[in-house]
């Protein structure tokens, strides 16, 4: 094992102090930025609007959840300087991290090329139809490769802190407000109704659970990729803060915009927001939306040095941002939208097996050579609790988190997902430690006789 310096590329290895320079402010601004998405908003219209109150209830519990877990994951990035995929061998072993790599550059990817879409065809909105989609996403393709050559250390510091999340957070607050006198405390119907996009309102009605267990779910799918910027701190405790505030803060305020806008159809939402808010706010998600696309593709390349890390990321990021380019050019969104979403949830078992390892069984206590250790190579423990957790997930919801469960269950899947996947761990943990005691006990009396 050896520290990442000055003459290296951002790789597995563990960051030299010089790198980790970002405070909590930092990192407020950067998860701030990446809880901004049209994604939220689209799915904040499957909230059940029954009930006003319990629906921010729900957005809000949902949100602090989802956004600690999503804070813890990434101090274990920050405690020891690793990326996010390395914070998991210690739970799964180094062997199977690499199934867990592919799993996630699989996901990524899925997650690159469904952004660059959103972005193409907003830029094909927003300038009326003038430049075709696919010459928007070979220019975003190019700045989302400047993004990633020029680092996560530049873009946030330079990029959002001085610019873009301030923009977006003025322009955010003003179009709830605007969505919010449109409504005149009516529902979200009447500003629908009023601009003439009644096919493409939703007609979901979760339940409490159900709506709680859809918040959650989108800080959820962040934690693959938490601790590849989270290692970048000065201090350990202010990036948790700074993740944990921005991330909910944001988060918060996108649910309660798709909630009372009402619109789940991503493209209808791109000309809800080009005719009732002036194409300004296109604009501004458009400059936002790039950074989730950044955050994807750099994470790409950071799992895949976790099976080999000598190869740049810069040649890394440079073939991810094709690829996403050429899929968004290929494949329709209506056909891989729901399979991103289940793909996205496994991940949900996957962390919380990695948290309860790191903060239950280990109690934060690690040395950073135990995330580099070859003798430790599969855990069979955490695999078999992982499978049980997905299993439980695909039961209660067998298409994706945005679909009410054939069962009748009012609980959602994510929660029970998480839940069954920590008690099976540390069940079948406790097992082993047992049995290695007596094993020892059975020892020590052989050598005593």
């Amino acid at each position: 094992m050896k520290f990442l310096d000055g003459n290296s590329d951002f790789g597995t290895d563990p960051l030299d102090s010089k790198y980790k320079v970002l405070s909590g402010k930092n990192f407020f601004v950067l998860w701030s930025s990446l809880g901004i998405g049209l994604l939220v908003i689209s799915a904040g219209s499957f909230i059940s609007s029954s009930n006003l109150t319990e629906a921010i209830i729900a957005i809000i519990v949902g949100s602090v959840v989802g956004s600690i877990l999503l804070a813890l994951a990434g101090k274990i990035g920050s405690d020891h300087s690793i990326p996010s995929i390395v914070s998991m061998r210690p739970a799964f072993g180094l062997h199977g991290s690499y199934l867990l790599t592919i799993l996630n550059i699989f996901q990524l990817i899925g997650w690159s090329t469904f952004e660059i879409t959103i972005l193409s065809k907003a830029a094909n909105i927003f300038s009326n139809g003038s430049v075709d989609f696919y010459i928007w996403s070979i220019v975003f393709g190019v700045v989302i490769i400047l993004f990633c050559i020029l680092g996560p250390l530049k873009v946030v510091k330079q990029w959002l802190s001085k610019f873009a999340v301030w923009v977006v957070y003025g322009s955010t607050i003003v179009m709830l407000v605007s969505i919010i006198i449109s409504t005149n405390g009516t529902g979200s119907e009447s500003i629908i109704n009023s601009h003439s996009v009644v096919s493409t309102t939703t007609s979901s009605n979760f339940s409490f659970f159900n709506s709680l267990d859809l918040v959650i779910a989108m800080p959820l799918s962040w934690l693959p990729l938490v601790a590849d910027y989270n290692r970048l701190a000065k201090k350990s405790k202010n990036a948790f803060y700074g993740t944990f505030i921005g991330f909910s803060i944001t988060n918060c305020l996108f649910y309660i915009i798709g909630f009372l806008l009402g619109i789940s159809d991503i493209f209808a939402i791109l000309v809800a927001i080009q005719t009732f808010f002036y194409g300004f706010f296109l604009l501004v998600l458009i400059v936002d939306e790039v950074d989730n696309v950044f955050a994807n593709i750099f994470s790409s390349a950071m799992s895949f040095k976790n099976i080999y890390n000598k190869i740049n990321y810069k040649y890394l990021v440079i073939f991810f941002t094709g690829l996403g380019v050429l899929l968004a050019n290929l494949i329709p969104i209506q056909q891989y939208e729901s399979f991103l979403l289940i793909i996205g949830a496994l991940f949900a078992p996957l962390f919380a097996i990695v948290l309860t390892d790191y903060y239950i069984i280990r109690r934060g206590k690690i040395s950073v050579e135990k995330f580099y250790e070859k003798t430790n190579r599969v855990r069979v423990s955490s695999f078999l609790s992982f499978i049980v957790g997905s299993v439980t997930y695909f039961i209660l919801s067998p298409i994706s988190w945005l679909q009410v469960t054939d069962l009748g269950i009012s609980i959602g899947s994510t929660i029970p997902s998480i839940a069954i996947s920590i008690l099976v761990f540390l069940v079948i943990e406790l097992l082993i430690k047992k049995v290695k005691l007596k094993n020892e006990e059975y020892s020590t009396d052989n050598k005593i006789e």
